[in-house]
């Protein structure tokens, strides 16, 4: 085994560890997520894989070489940073695992599904643009929202036309479906 993955002394600390990959997905559901999220994510763990892993157990080999060793700080963070990278491999390759991708161009609805470009309004405000994909995509100030999120779910099944309620910081909010399309989500 690599002494890399082996604990040496009482004074090491363990990196953050990603959380489980069934993380924030609702029990009995899948990953969802559009192909070119679930396209990010399969070209993040090609990368960590491919490429930073080999580097950092390169960087930890050399160090070890040297005669760094446990107790010394270069060597530890060193350590530390591959597995993290390590952990970040484990959760990216369970989280793909469970993900079920789905194209909006497939979609043929004119209810609020998945992958849906939801155009609401409130009361006099201005209109807002919003599309629902995974979990991993979710970038509120690109207008992507999490399919799991409480917007999201106030929408899910609704079609242009209809008024909704959201509950928000601020109390519950009604919105107006203007549109409901299906169209590529552009990754950003």
């Amino acid at each position: 085994m690599n002494k890399a993955f082996v604990k040496d002394d009482d004074t090491w600390e363990d990196p953050q560890i990603e959380p489980d990959p069934q993380a924030n997905i609702p029990t009995g559901s899948r990953n969802y997520m559009t192909p070119q999220g679930a396209s990010k994510l399969r070209e993040e763990l090609d990368d960590l894989i491919q490429n930073r892993r080999p580097q950092q157990l390169s960087a930890v080999n050399s160090l070890s070489r040297a005669g760094s060793g446990p107790t010394d700080a270069t060597f530890r963070e060193t350590r530390k940073s591959l597995q993290r990278l390590e952990s970040r491999i484990a959760f990216l390759t369970g989280r793909l695992a469970i993900t079920e991708i789905i194209d909006p161009l497939k979609q043929d609805s004119d209810h609020i599904r998945f992958g849906a470009t939801v155009t609401v309004q409130a009361a006099a405000d201005l209109e807002q643009v919003y599309r629902i994909v995974g979990i991993d995509e979710a970038d509120i100030a690109r207008g992507l929202i999490s399919w799991t999120s409480p917007l999201a779910r106030s929408l899910l099944g609704g079609k242009a036309g209809d008024i909704i309620k959201v509950d928000t910081p601020a109390g519950v909010q009604e919105l107006e479906i203007i549109e409901v399309r299906y169209r590529e989500i552009l990754s950003g």
